[in-house]
């Protein structure tokens, strides 16, 4: 007997996988800018330019799409850590909360990856940003991680914290983004540098927003 044929369900399902990964790769590599829906459909061999309209809906629908496909493992890995952690007050623990699963999920996605270089487009994109930042309610295990972070940093006053805040995503998003460049570029063992890249960011983040804060002259 031969194999059953997929279904309608399943094709679209493998259709709006492939337009997902093709959407992760262009926008890393060019940009949002440079990575129009009409590119993603032909890239990924959709003869229908209104493909990515049709299985995923929005830009917006688009581009949420694709973090959350990485979020929900990342989301996964977050809340075992901070149950392994729960009550610590070692700010380095929590930071790493934090910064380990990023990393973490990147070594597994292997060498080239797209994630890291997707991501920071999409936070240099003032809209685009705006969307994520809103789903960012979404995942518990996140929150929580910040949460317990702010806790044992609420000495540091509040516009100091912020500027500190800002300045960590940017130094993770854009090491990660750099290293998933250098990889896909040069090759190497993905993990061994991932590994090494999660030890420096935990170390750097949790020194950056636990630093003293000078009095004002």
């Amino acid at each position: 007997m031969t194999a059953t044929a997929s279904t309608p369900h399943d094709r679209a399902a493998a259709t709006r996988s492939r337009l997902l990964e093709t959407a992760e790769r262009l926008i890393a590599e060019r940009g949002p800018a440079g990575a129009s829906n009409r590119q993603i459909a032909e890239a990924a061999g959709q003869a229908n330019n209104s493909a990515v309209g049709y299985h995923i809906g929005t830009r917006e629908d688009l581009v949420l799409a694709v973090m959350r496909s990485h979020e929900e493992p990342m989301e996964q890995m977050r809340a075992r850590m901070a149950e392994a952690v729960a009550g610590s007050t070692d700010v380095y623990e929590h930071v790493a909360c934090l910064v380990r699963p990023l990393t973490y999920h990147l070594a597994d996605l292997g060498v080239p990856s797209y994630f890291a270089r997707f991501s920071a487009h999409i936070q240099n994109d003032p809209l685009l940003r705006g969307l994520i930042e809103g789903d960012r309610e979404r995942w518990p295990a996140l929150q929580a991680a910040i949460g317990a972070v702010s806790l044992l940093l609420s000495h540091i006053p509040a516009p100091v914290a912020r500027v500190r805040s800002e300045m960590a995503r940017a130094v993770v998003l854009h090491t990660c983004a750099e290293q998933e460049r250098s990889l896909a570029q040069h090759g190497g063992s993905g993990t061994d540098a991932w590994m090494q890249t999660g030890d420096a960011l935990v170390d750097a983040i949790a020194g950056l927003i636990s630093a003293p804060v000078r009095p004002l002259r």
